[in-house]
C-alpha cells in the first residue's frame, strides 16, 4: 500500500509539470483538481499555495493569465476561468464554491447572445482577502487589500481597502477594525 502523503506528493508532482508555467515551494494540488488549459496559457502560483479538490482552472482563448500569491488557499469545487488575467494576491482564503471570471457574454440586443463575443477583462485581488463560500468574483473586479467578500456575494465592482461586502450585488457594509 502507498501511503495517503506519498500520494498527494506525486499528484501534485504531476500536476506542477503538466499544468503550471511557474510554481513556487511547497504547493499542495489535491487529486480531483482539475486544468483545462490552453498551450500558450500562463498559471503561475507562489509558495505554499493549496488547491483543494474538485477545483476548476480554465484558461481558455484569447491571452489567459492566471497569478495567485503566496500563501494562498483555494478551497473546494471553486471555479477560475480566465480569458485574459486574473490576479489573486498573497494570504488570501478562497472558501469553497466560488467562482471567479475575467468575462462575460455579449448582451446587444440586435444579436442572439449565443452569436456575440465574449467581453473580456480582468480581476485583481489584493492581499490578505478572504472571499466567503460561494461567491461570484466578476470581469473587471479589483478586490482591495484586506478586503472581505461575505458568503454567496455577487462583486460586480470594485470593493475598497478593507471593505466587508455582501449581498447581490455585494456592498460594503463596514470596514475592518
Amino acid at each position: 500500500m502507498i501511503a495517503p502523503l506519498l500520494i498527494q506528493r506525486l499528484v501534485t508532482a504531476y500536476k506542477r509539470f503538466r499544468y503550471f508555467t511557474a510554481a513556487g515551494k511547497n504547493l499542495v494540488v489535491k487529486r480531483s483538481a482539475e486544468f483545462r488549459l490552453v498551450s500558450h496559457a500562463v498559471l503561475e502560483v507562489g509558495d505554499n499555495v493549496t488547491i483543494q479538490d474538485q477545483s476548476f482552472f480554465q484558461l481558455t482563448m484569447p491571452e489567459p493569465k492566471v497569478f495567485i500569491g503566496n500563501n494562498t488557499v483555494i478551497g473546494r469545487r471553486n471555479i477560475i476561468t480566465a480569458k485574459n488575467r486574473i490576479s489573486i494576491g498573497n494570504d488570501v482564503l478562497i472558501g469553497s464554491d466560488v467562482q471567479i471570471i475575467d468575462h462575460g457574454h455579449g448582451m446587444r440586443r440586435d444579436t442572439p447572445i449565443r452569436l456575440q463575443k465574449a467581453e473580456i477583462g480582468t480581476v485583481e485581488i489584493g492581499n490578505d482577502v478572504w472571499i466567503g463560500a460561494g461567491a461570484k468574483i466578476l470581469v473587471n473586479v479589483k478586490i482591495g487589500n484586506g478586503a472581505v467578500i461575505g458568503a454567496n456575494a455577487v462583486v460586480i465592482s470594485d470593493i475598497p481597502e478593507y471593505g466587508v461586502a455582501v449581498g447581490s450585488p455585494a456592498r460594503v457594509v463596514k470596514y475592518r477594525e
